[in-house]
């Protein structure tokens, strides 16, 4: 007889903290820079999670702003960056191979690339985009590192 009251209580309480999680993962709050770590995750940590990875997957910038494109794993860690005419855009090799960071597509540079950098590991290169435009990026060494730069 408990059991047939307990297992209805048991299905609301699910459905109320599915609810809860699915509300974080559709507006996150940003982690503060002091919190402290806890042994404990959060019942929103998968969702937080979620949310930056998806975050990441086009990142911006304001004019006068730098972004930053890291690249490990053999990939660039974004495969659309939007930024403001003038933005000073910096790609970091976090890989132990070279990189390049050029101008053209699927390991093939462009007409007169406006940027063809080679990049060793923790190796840094920056170009500013000044002029509007969808510029796409690649690595000559590995064909399948792409990314899009989209400068309005």
């Amino acid at each position: 007889m408990k059991r047939s009251r307990f297992l209805p209580a048991l299905g609301a309480g699910l459905v109320l903290f599915l609810a809860a999680c699915t509300g974080a993962a559709e507006s996150p709050t940003p982690a503060s820079a002091g919190s402290a770590p806890t042994d404990e995750p959060s019942p929103t940590t998968a969702a937080t999670e979620s949310a930056e990875v998806s975050a990441s997957a086009h990142a911006s910038a304001a004019a006068g702003e730098e972004a930053t494109v890291r690249i490990s794993q053999f990939a660039f860690d974004t495969p659309e960056l939007m930024v403001a005419a003038g933005t000073e855009v910096s790609w970091v090799n976090a890989d132990s191979a070279a990189h390049t960071v050029t101008e053209g597509t699927d390991g093939e540079a462009a007409d007169g690339p406006i940027i063809d950098e080679e990049l060793e590991q923790n190796g840094t290169a920056t170009f500013t985009f000044d002029e509007p435009g969808t510029y796409e990026i690649t690595c000559l060494f590995h064909s399948q590192m792409n990314m899009t730069v989209v400068v309005h």
